[in-house]
């Protein structure tokens, strides 16, 4: 045995006696310091992937809560301000109502006067205008539509009833005559009704507030950063058109998840995709209220795109990346030299091992394998390796001792072997085999003593419809519990033998009596008819036993010995079953 032999016991291979060992395989396997680097990499790699998806994840979500509020408070605050400037309105509708020289219908300068005095404090009032009961306008600022009737106007109508704003429209009789503008003219109107001292309808006093007020306000409440990231306020009627909104929206109707939730007075923010197939992030909530005539219900949305509004949060996942990208390199870097620095020692250590390895092959001594410095594992290692090689000689004599220690081992396992086979395997009794030796040697000693010896054949009753009912697991535990039952109750000296299948045999030595096996016969058949727990059910059976006995003074004939016990089963199991059967005596065979 070589160092090569050695080496084999810190790596175990087969040993080869006739030829080197083969290592191609060796030399094939990956480098400890590649190993390592891979490994450590992979770790490191793995890690900032793992810390870039949950800070993407994470990000993206805390970004899009926080787009999300700020769109359901910008909603609000459109609300707030179309709640106010209608409700504004109302107010100065109201009291111009209140006001005598409105009331009166025989001052018209002093009329006018107050109306263009309001316009000039609210420029928002694009129009205001007093009527008479006809709907004959009497005086209006500007002088607009003096003498004209609008007795069919919405807000005419509207205003004799009571405090009223009517809804978004465009401009009828005053699109001519107001100045020209940017956006075409579109009215929200107040009005009210007039009464004179005594409580009697005088006239109405109307107001077309501009629609104009509504889009500036929209371009205030949008900072100019959400406005060049495409975020937009929509004020939606119920029927849903819009009235404010993009260009290309106005006045065309839409139907979205946030606008059907606003119009049922829902408010909040939501992830949706719009008419043009983009996902906005968007804030919803309801103007007016329920049943208020001087109100106006209308859905307002503050929406942005998804892209634009995680445009940041977006950025700042690239940084992270770039980041990421550039530890994980320096960190593999230093993986890298960590590795070279912590295999050099075993490098060497290898390439020693290798060398005095190739030398014993040769035939030639094998060098001294070096200590190695570098840490302490690896000069542990070497100085284990050189007490190792040295030490081989010594190795080798206790091998040889071994081996003859192993050679007496096997001797005496083989007979062990040998008396296994003398044995059932399932029930663990002598098996026929076994039995064949003992009958021979009972008959001898049948002839020395004096005394006779019997033998008991025994066949279980019901064993097959077990097996068959059961199956053949619990068919081979009633047989193990049969042939227990059988070797508890007769005495440690007799035999108990599984002879083959459901059959077992006894041999009674030494009876005393003659009448002593078929008592022993008897006994065993009570004791084998009680119940038998099995893993799944519990079953009774019974045995037929023929008894033969062998007198001190009959010829040793094994085989007809054997017969006249098995014809007496036979019998037993004709007379009816679970029965004890006695055969003829041997003599009175011969005689037939």
């Amino acid at each position: 045995m070589g160092l090569s032999c050695v080496i084999q016991k810190i790596t175990p291979c087969r040993v080869n006696n006739h030829a080197a060992p083969d290592r191609t395989n060796a030399r094939r396997s990956p480098r400890l310091a590649t190993l390592t680097m891979f490994v450590v990499s992979a770790a490191v790699v793995l890690t900032m992937l793992l810390h870039l998806a949950l800070v993407s994840h994470f990000a993206h979500q805390q970004a899009r809560k926080e787009a999300q509020l700020r769109l359901q408070q910008l909603s609000w605050q459109m609300r707030d301000s179309l709640n106010r400037a209608i409700g504004n309105a109302a107010a100065n509708v109201k009291l111009l109502s209140e006001l005598p020289q409105i009331r009166s219908v025989h001052d018209v300068d002093a009329a006018r006067n107050a109306l263009e005095s309001l316009q000039r404090s609210m420029p928002e009032y694009a129009w205001i205008g007093v009527t008479d009961t006809e709907g004959r306008l009497t005086a209006s600022t500007g002088r607009l539509l003096e003498g004209a009737k609008v007795d069919a106007r919405p807000w005419f109508q509207a205003g004799r009833q009571g405090l009223h704003a009517s809804d978004y429209h465009p401009a009828v009789l005053l699109g001519k005559l107001l100045p020209k503008a940017p956006d075409p003219w579109r009215f929200v109107d107040v009005s009210a009704p007039l009464k004179d001292a005594e409580g009697r309808f005088v006239g109405v006093v109307g107001m077309h507030m501009s629609w104009q007020w509504a889009r500036k306000r929209a371009a205030e409440l949008l900072t100019p950063a959400l406005r060049e990231y495409g975020a937009e306020v929509l004020v939606v009627r119920d029927d849903g058109t819009v009235l404010l909104g993009p260009p290309s929206l106005i006045e065309q109707r839409i139907d979205t998840a946030s606008l059907r939730l606003a119009a049922a007075g829902e408010t909040g923010s939501m992830r949706e995709t719009g008419p043009d197939g983009k996902t906005y992030l968007t804030g919803y909530s309801r103007t007016g209220v329920d049943g208020d005539p001087a109100t106006l219900r209308w859905s307002v949305l503050v929406r942005h795109s998804e892209d634009a509004a995680l445009a940041d949060s977006r950025r700042l996942e690239r940084r992270m990346i770039g980041l990421s990208i550039l530890m994980a390199a320096i960190l593999a870097g230093c993986a890298v030299l960590l590795a070279r620095r912590l295999t050099r020692p075993m490098d060497a250590l290898s390439n020693a091992i290798e060398r005095a390895a190739h030398e014993t092959d040769a035939g030639r001594p094998a060098p001294e394998i070096p200590v190695v410095a570098g840490f302490h594992e690896a000069r542990v290692l070497s100085q284990a390796m050189r007490e190792l090689v040295r030490s081989e000689e010594a190795h080798r004599e206790a091998l040889e001792t071994m081996n003859l220690q192993l050679e007496s081992t096997v001797a005496l396992r083989t007979a062990e072997l040998h008396a296994l086979l003398l044995r059932d395997v399932l029930t663990g009794l002598p098996n026929r085999r076994a039995l064949m030796e003992t009958l021979p040697n009972a008959m001898e000693r049948a002839a020395r003593s004096g005394k006779p010896c019997a033998l008991l054949f025994l066949d279980m009753d019901g064993f097959k419809a077990v097996n068959d009912n059961h199956g053949h697991e619990e068919g081979d535990e009633l047989l193990r519990q049969f042939g227990s039952r059988i070797a508890e109750a007769v005495r440690r000296t007799d035999t108990v033998a599984r002879l083959a299948g459901d059959e077992f045999v006894v041999v009674l030595e030494n009876l005393a009596h003659v009448g002593d096996a078929e008592d022993k016969a008897q006994s065993l058949l009570a004791a084998l008819r009680a119940p038998y727990t099995l893993k799944g059910t519990a079953v009774t059976a019974g045995a037929s036993i023929g008894v033969a006995l062998h007198m001190p003074g009959d010829r040793a004939d094994l085989d007809a010995w054997l017969a006249r016990a098995d014809h007496a089963m036979y019998a037993a199991k004709r007379g009816g079953k679970n029965a004890v059967a006695l055969a003829p005596a041997a003599v009175n065979i011969a005689a037939a």
